[in-house]
């Protein structure tokens, strides 16, 4: 393409050289010659502009009222005008489930070194409270960052500041959060289908604790999920609780986790059959 519009600006030169060289006369015959040939090259980069970045796509007809040779020279030119800096992005990143587990997904080393380097700041419990506050009545730039550190540090119980982001008064911010809502859903997927895929052929327990604890945490804190799938999630990981908890060992430390997921999904399903019950009926159900 490139190739093709630097032959058209060498011909368009050659018949300007000729031109000039002819004097006067010249003009009568490279007007009309250099206007085809101008319109010829617009036709042909007009079948490729999905090729052309929009830059591009925007210099190309200021250089075309020129001719070729500006054409090609604005092609060339634009890509520079673009800003080196690009704004933030979420993006939808391969999550790799790593060898060696932990119920928190992550060993102790990843996290401080995480935390060390400033890429996330994990909220305490007390704090979640304080980030909503800000959501609700911090400015732009402070609803902003209590946005995204929900984001970068994402648990599923720090999904309600991203469904309050949902309905921000601010496009941009309501963008990142129907983002970060679409990373949250793909990364699930993602971690679920990885840890299946390791489970089939080996029944390592190791991945079964780490899918089970899982489904266990979205299905019960994971408010970006309708509240059907929660419940499905819920009932699945009780049953997968329920199996490792038969596997492990008396003195295994995970008994203890576990313990603390099995009462927190038996919570969750009580209160999601409670909720639709009532949403079904209408009726109030009796304490």
């Amino acid at each position: 393409m490139i190739l093709l519009l630097a032959l058209c600006s060498i011909v368009d030169l050659l018949l300007l050289l000729r031109a000039l060289l002819a004097g006067v006369g010249g003009i009568l015959w490279f007007a009309p010659a250099h206007l085809l040939l101008s319109c010829a090259a617009l036709l042909v980069m007009m079948g490729h502009l999905g090729r052309l970045s929009a830059p591009q796509r925007f210099a190309l007809p200021v250089g075309a009222a020129i001719g070729p040779a500006a054409m090609l020279f604005c092609l060339l030119l634009a890509p520079l005008t673009v800003g080196s800096r690009r704004k933030r992005q979420i993006v939808y990143r391969n999550v790799r489930i790593r060898k060696q587990r932990f119920a928190n997904g992550l060993s102790p080393m990843e996290r401080l070194g995480r935390i060390l380097d400033e890429r996330v700041r994990y909220p305490e419990s007390d704090e979640i409270g304080s980030l909503a506050t800000m959501l609700r009545h911090g400015n732009l730039q402070a609803r902003y960052r209590a946005l995204e550190t929900a984001v970068i540090s994402f648990e599923p119980r720090l999904s309600l500041l991203i469904v309050m982001a949902l309905s921000d008064e601010d496009q941009t911010i309501r963008a990142l959060a129907a983002a970060a809502a679409a990373q949250v859903s793909y990364n699930l997927a993602q971690q679920r289908s990885e840890l299946q895929a390791r489970i089939a052929p080996a029944q390592h327990l190791e991945d079964r604790y780490a899918l089970a604890m899982l489904l266990a945490d979205h299905g019960c804190f994971n408010q970006l999920l309708p509240q059907g799938q929660r419940l499905r999630l819920c009932q699945e990981a009780s049953r997968k609780l329920d199996e490792v908890a038969g596997l492990l060992t008396g003195g295994d430390i995970r008994r203890r986790a576990l313990q603390a997921a099995r009462a927190q999904v038996r919570r969750a399903i009580d209160t999601t059959g409670k909720s639709r019950f009532v949403r079904l009926s209408g009726v109030e159900p009796a304490s």
